[in-house]
């Protein structure tokens, strides 16, 4: 399969157009057209772009369907580290990219936090070590070791670490494609 021909799969699996690909990633809708069949060739810069879109690594759209495998690992030294190596939050890629789900090991020290605003599907977060208060718009939680919370990214959302040690931190998002829209 084409470069072309897996870009435009991966559009026609998420229910996207190619005006909605076109807004998200900068790139013309008539462009991605004859991308998609292979009249044209595209730079690193703009296949770049395409990866954040699809929120997928660059490198997925060049991996054979011949070696796909039924199952995939990603063992402890092969996490990608999302953050910068100081940072208060360290957030850790737990699954290879494959478009559809997206697990986040996160660690923040006391009194750190992050925020976000991101329509991409739903999350969940368990809370593995630690205490969180997590807002959802103008909803609050205080969340415990143990606890999950589970909510679609379509509100503006923060939280912060309040307890006195590390916070360990599970999130799973469901990467939806934009049929809602």
């Amino acid at each position: 399969m084409s470069l072309g021909q897996k870009i435009g799969r991966l559009r026609q699996e998420r229910g996207l157009t190619l005006q909605e690909v076109s807004e998200g990633s900068g790139l013309t809708p008539s462009f991605l057209s004859r991308l998609e069949r292979d009249k044209v060739n595209i730079s690193v810069a703009n296949l770049r772009k395409l990866a954040q879109f699809f929120s997928v690594q660059m490198t997925h759209f060049f991996e054979g369907e011949d070696n796909q495998q039924v199952g995939q690992m990603m063992r402890t030294s092969e996490r990608i580290r999302l953050s910068l190596d100081e940072a208060p939050v360290q957030v850790f890629a737990l699954l290879p990219p494959n478009g559809d789900l997206e697990a986040r090991l996160i660690e923040a020290r006391p009194g750190s936090g992050q925020q976000s605003f991101s329509s991409r599907g739903s999350q969940m977060v368990l809370v593995l070590e630690g205490v969180l208060n997590f807002t959802l718009g103008d909803e609050e939680y205080a969340l415990n070791t143990g606890d999950t919370l589970f909510y679609r990214e379509d509100v503006p959302n923060s939280w912060v670490n309040t307890g006195t040690n590390t916070a360990h931190v599970l999130t799973i998002s469901v990467l939806g494609g934009r049929e809602d829209r």
